[in-house]
């Protein structure tokens, strides 16, 4: 019993000596989760974060407040303004309407038709439209709605014959006038003519916008990016727009468009701007007021600036925090990485030195175990897919090319014509096939040998393949004939006639087998696709062109072949 208590006590005197040693096997115990999560806490990140969203919420809204504020103080003036001009067009209907001799001409027109009285009439109308820029002309019509005489400025209207609204109601209305060959409308001011208590007929003032737009076009706060919109009222048809001169302005009343309108609702947010619209008076449209979020954004990023400043010192503090722990996870990290490349690179031997901290000690062992049963298969793995992909190549090049020349074979052609058929059909465009059969091969075969046929068939075979471009088609359908599928898209659209004579040209060329010079010509049979035709129809109808020729060749005399 001494003996083992006085061994305790050596073995507790000799653990002081490694004071840390404890301390050390905790926290390389400890994971990625608990180092990350202790330290955000020791900086404090979240509150420090949340202290900065609120801060920057509160100044947000109160800029947004400021700028709604300005903006409905812009559109209640732009508002009144448009009111005052149609007040203005109203007065100077009223001003007109009452003079008294004209009233009289008119009834007395109407009662005796007497000339004079329209003359003096004209001339009354024309002494009212002379000093008024802002008139494009003005009419009158009689009680029953008829037109009695019209005067207009020459040269300042876009259309001619126009014709005024006709007053419904004895009572002054305004009605806006788009014309069909232009995309500036005019505003009709209509009221009634009245003689002693009599309603006689009716007063028609056509007014260019020119003032309109000068309102529409005065904007106080050009620095924020904003204009002033009409939309106006068009019949039934709904609402136009006017001072549209952008695609951004086209897309915002298009987008306002869709936006339902409630007075007093305040300003809204359309197409990145803030909106606000205001009725006008005698229903005829609204006006609207946007300006620029951008721009408030930009003066809300200045402001914001002060509160990123209060915040630098924390972001110091997580830089510091981040090295640590970058350096602490880039090391495992950065060597696991460089021995997966190296697998997927198919190295072998891949090996990683195990000694780290928490789950990527583990994370190690089962990678080192891992890659090398991967190495293994994927060495096995690698030679049987070779050995597959080898045998699938030549299969492939045995079942769709020839033998002896290497182009196409015929199994392999069909297929392809019947894709190509099928492609145009959808797609369009012209797709020829030229048959061809050669004259005169076979007394060399009989002459010189089979080999020496197979040397004119190589050849022919390159010459042919020599002829095609980009996806056309060059085949040997069977002993010494040969097919070509010629396509728009296939680099070029010559005229197939044309392409069947450089056909003939080059294979009637000399060709040299086994030390003599030889030559033969073909018979070229072309045909265009019809989107009826099968495959075997299309090659019938190419190989029935070439007997064609082939028989009018042999019909034709000697001297003139």
């Amino acid at each position: 019993m001494g003996h083992a208590e006085q061994g305790d006590d050596t073995g507790q005197r000799e653990r002081p000596a490694k004071p840390h040693a404890g301390v050390r096997r905790l926290w390389r115990s400890l994971g990625l989760r608990h180092r990350l999560l202790m330290a955000f806490l020791l900086v404090a990140l979240v509150p420090q974060g949340v202290l900065f969203l609120a801060q920057y919420h509160h100044t947000r809204v109160l800029t947004l407040s400021l700028a709604e504020a300005g903006l409905e103080r812009i559109a209640q003036v732009q508002q009144r303004r448009l009111n005052l001009e149609f007040r203005r067009m109203i007065d100077h209907l009223d001003l007109l309407a009452s003079r008294t001799q004209m009233r009289i001409s008119l009834e007395a027109y109407l009662r005796t038709g007497d000339p004079v009285h329209h003359r003096l009439i004209d001339r009354i109308l024309r002494d009212a439209l002379e000093p008024v820029e802002a008139l494009g002309g003005i009419w009158i019509r009689d009680g029953e709605g008829r037109s009695v005489t019209g005067v207009y400025h020459d040269g300042r209207l876009g259309e001619t014959g126009m014709r005024p609204p006709v007053l419904r109601q004895p009572e002054i209305s305004l009605e806006v006038h788009w014309p069909e060959n232009g995309d500036r409308p005019t505003l009709w001011v209509s009221g009634p003519l009245v003689l002693d208590d009599r309603h006689i007929g009716s007063l028609h003032l056509l007014v260019l916008m020119d003032d309109l737009l000068a309102v529409v076009e005065d904007f106080p706060y050009e620095d924020l990016g904003g204009k002033t919109l009409l939309l106006l009222r068009e019949g039934q048809q709904g609402l136009r727009i006017l001072g549209v001169d952008a695609g951004l302005d086209h897309g915002i009343c298009v987008a306002f468009g869709e936006v339902p309108f409630v007075p007093d609702a305040g300003p809204v947010r359309v197409c990145d701007h803030l909106l606000l619209a205001m009725p006008l008076d005698h229903g005829l449209g609204d006006v609207v007021v946007y300006v620029s979020l951008q721009v408030l954004k930009a003066a809300l990023r200045e402001q914001t600036q002060f509160l990123l400043a209060t915040v630098v010192f924390v972001l110091l503090l997580c830089l510091v925090m981040a090295l640590v722990l970058t350096r602490m996870i880039s090391r495992p990290v950065s060597l696991l990485t460089q021995a997966t490349r190296a697998l997927r690179r198919h190295q072998s031997d891949v090996f990683v030195k195990e000694p780290f901290w928490g789950e990527f000690t583990e994370l190690t062992r089962s990678f080192n175990q891992s890659a090398g049963i991967i190495t293994r298969r994927t060495r096995d793995l690698s030679r049987e897919v070779e050995a597959r992909r080898r045998s699938q190549q030549k299969l492939a090049d045995l079942a769709n090319t020839d033998a002896l020349t290497g182009l196409v074979n015929r199994r392999r052609f069909m297929e392809t014509l019947g894709q190509r058929m099928e492609k145009h059909r959808h797609d369009g465009g012209r797709l020829t096939l030229l048959y061809l059969d050669l004259d005169g091969f076979k007394p060399i075969n009989d002459r010189l040998g089979h080999e020496a046929g197979d040397i004119v068939l190589q050849v022919v075979a390159e010459r042919l393949r020599n002829l095609v471009r980009g996806d056309d088609i060059a085949a040997r359908l069977g002993g010494d004939e040969f097919a070509l599928l010629l396509s728009e898209n296939g680099g070029r659209n010559a005229d197939p006639g044309k392409l069947a004579l450089r056909a003939e040209e080059q294979i009637s060329l000399p060709i040299e087998a086994k030390g003599h010079m030889v030559n033969v010509s073909c018979s070229v049979g072309v045909a265009l696709f019809r989107h009826t035709d099968k495959p075997q129809d299309f090659l019938n109808r190419a190989d029935e062109a070439m007997y064609r020729i082939k028989q009018t060749r042999r019909e034709r005399p000697r001297d003139q072949r």
